[in-house]
């Protein structure tokens, strides 16, 4: 039978993998969209490439979207089993780090996944197309650093719990070396009582 504690790090996992998974497919947008938010020299052949970059992330077949969503998911399970049973000392970082998640889902629904389906309809609202695309970017980069702030968090409370486990060793094992002391001298004391009583009935 798993404890909370072994369900914890399961479910740390699952964060990890689901983060790291997502980061890294929208991390590859960075190709069109760095040009378009950093490049010095960004000309409209750069914004072709980004709407026809979007254009064909739009036709991405069902399965690999679900894939996608289904990985999402599974990163948000393993942010609330984190918090079910929190550390007092440390919940307000696994809050945290939950909340960063929600929002980098929240910024895909509504602004990377509604931009996506606007560089096929060519409708952007009140902003021109190369705006609109610009602003996609941005929501790119914007949920990069969301679930790179929950990898962050993760990590902290990680290398938290560990030095407090470090830290409970050594007082355990300098707790338990005290008590062996103590027994040790305890048992030379009973010893030389002993000895003092053997020499007095001798006398």
């Amino acid at each position: 039978m798993m404890s909370y504690k072994d369900v914890c790090k399961v479910g740390t996992g699952l964060i990890l993998v689901a983060t790291s998974f997502i980061m890294g497919v929208f991390y590859s947008n960075q190709i069109y969209d760095y040009q378009l938010l950093f490049g010095k020299n960004t000309t409209q052949l750069h914004f072709d490439n980004a709407l026809r970059h979007y254009q064909t992330m739009h036709d991405v077949p069902h399965p690999v979207f679900y894939l996608l969503c289904g990985i999402a998911a599974m990163g948000l399970i393993g942010c609330i089993i984190r918090v079910y049973k929190p550390n007092p000392d440390l919940q307000l970082f696994e809050y945290c780090s939950l909340g960063l998640y929600v929002f980098g889902v929240c910024v895909f629904i509504t602004n990377i996944k509604t931009g996506v389906d606007c560089s096929v309809v060519h409708n952007w609202g009140e902003v021109s197309e190369n705006e609109g695309l610009a602003v996609l970017g941005s929501s790119n980069v914007i949920l990069l650093l969301l679930f790179s702030g929950v990898i962050l968090l993760q990590g902290g409370l990680w290398y938290t719990s560990w030095e407090h486990q470090q830290r409970l060793d050594k007082f355990f094992a300098e707790e338990a070396a005290e008590v062996k002391a103590k027994a040790a001298a305890a048992t030379v004391s009973d010893s030389a009582a002993s000895k003092k009583k053997e020499n007095k009935k001798q006398k």
